[in-house]
């Protein structure tokens, strides 16, 4: 079987399916990344031992982001898909989240890039097409040459909730003609090929999720196939001190590395963070650059300040983690049974993801306009101090090694594609 994996090219999403392509090379199917090239981001691809063919035009997505200007689109202004709120989910909100994502999804796929992936996906014939939610190329090339295509998830599943939000609006406005614009522009992609719009062209087929089963959103139209999440992080010699117990408690303090690499600039002070941990018995494990520390005067003496560690082997020694709500960051701290107090971004799923946290029990969530030293401070203190966020962690981590590895979903992705 030939497995064609599309994956928008920064390092965390390459990250979040390479397992996927692991566990399909091992059973001995032929596993290839295909897409845009990134020229900040080539060795990420290279880092999973996976082949990877580039098409199209060159996507540098840090410098498209620090070209952009204050406006109304969907990474800035009123309207963020990152909105968690209900209390904002306006019609205006609704229709405006999802017509600026549309547009997201229709710059991610240019004719010339459809031209030339349509091209090699004729002469190269995959079975089966594994694509990442931001890249909608994969499936209009898999309805193109007519093979069946799946998504795999690197955080909540956004794209299904506005979806599912703009659905009910539509169907409680019985007035309302409207074409959707998602179906005008993916009926018009896929018929330059001379294929037919289908409404798996949404999700996929099916859904590959390798996060807990509380980040997903009740009432979307998606089929999903849980998996265990796999913990990957940049190769690296892991450092003799992660290793060693600590004498006080370890917690990690990381706010990703899309920020720092994609716009060089954080959401939140890391000058509070840091002041607010400075007064616990603890050990600090921060991950921050130069850059990020540039702001701060003298680092707290029970802090270490590390541009990059393995997290997933260092959350093993941790008692709490501070971070920005990543899919990715979530996912090593459930495997690894850590409390949680996220301080959401807000580009994707951040503060859903947190808010779904809260209630099931492993973490705490302080808003952007809310952190403050002394707030960052109690969060820490009672993931720490109260036993309830450890136990609930431990229970999660226990769920999560209880759902199928992705090794386990190979059989049923051989027969999606029709090769059982």
């Amino acid at each position: 079987m030939r497995v064609m994996l599309m994956v928008f090219p920064t390092r965390t999403h390459v990250y979040s399916m390479a397992p996927v392509g692991w566990a399909l090379a091992a059973a001995g199917h032929e596993v290839r990344f295909a897409g845009q090239r990134n020229p900040r981001e080539v060795a990420s691809f290279a880092e999973t031992g996976l082949d990877a063919m580039w098409f199209g035009p060159e996507l540098d997505i840090a410098r498209h982001r620090q070209l952009q200007v204050d406006g109304d689109n969907a990474m800035q202004g009123d309207f963020r898909i990152s909105e968690s709120r209900p209390e904002r989910y306006t019609e205006e909100y609704v229709r405006t989240v999802y017509e600026h994502w549309v547009e997201v999804f229709r710059w991610t796929t240019p004719d010339v890039l459809l031209d030339e992936l349509v091209r090699f996906a004729r002469h190269w014939q995959p079975d089966l097409v594994v694509w990442d939610p931001m890249i909608y190329a994969a499936p209009i090339v898999a309805q193109a040459i007519g093979v069946p295509h799946v998504r795999m998830m690197y955080a909540a599943d956004q794209t299904a909730r506005i979806g599912a939000q703009y659905r009910d609006l539509r169907a409680s406005r019985s007035e309302d003609d409207a074409a959707d614009p998602f179906v005008t522009w993916m009926s018009s992609a896929v018929g330059r090929f001379g294929a037919d719009y289908d409404e798996a062209l949404r999700y996929g087929v099916k859904t590959i999720d390798c996060h807990p089963s509380y980040l997903r959103y009740d009432g979307v139209d998606v089929d999903y196939l849980p998996a265990r999440f796999v913990p990957l992080n940049k190769p690296m010699a892991i450092p003799d001190w992660v290793l060693r117990p600590p004498p006080r408690p370890r917690v990690l303090l990381t706010l990703g590395i899309s920020n720092r690499q994609v716009l060089g600039v954080e959401e939140t002070s890391v000058g509070d963070l840091l002041e607010g941990l400075a007064e616990l018995d603890i050990e600090v494990v921060a991950t921050l650059n130069a850059g990020q520390l540039a702001t701060v005067g003298a680092i707290p003496g029970n802090v270490r300040a590390v541009d990059f560690v393995p997290m997933n082997e260092l959350l093993a020694s941790c008692s709490a983690i501070v971070h920005q709500g990543g899919g990715a960051t979530i996912g090593n701290a459930v495997v690894n049974g850590v409390p949680q107090l996220v301080i959401p971004g807000t580009t994707w799923s951040e503060r859903g993801s947190a808010v779904a946290q809260v209630k099931r029990g492993n973490g705490l969530l302080l808003d952007l306009e809310d952190v403050t030293p002394a707030g960052v401070r109690e969060g820490v203190r009672r993931l720490i101090e109260e036993p309830s966020f450890r136990d609930c962690a431990l229970e999660v981590r226990d769920e999560m090694l209880a759902t199928p590895a992705l090794d386990d979903l190979v059989p049923e992705l051989e027969r999606i594609a029709g090769c059982r």
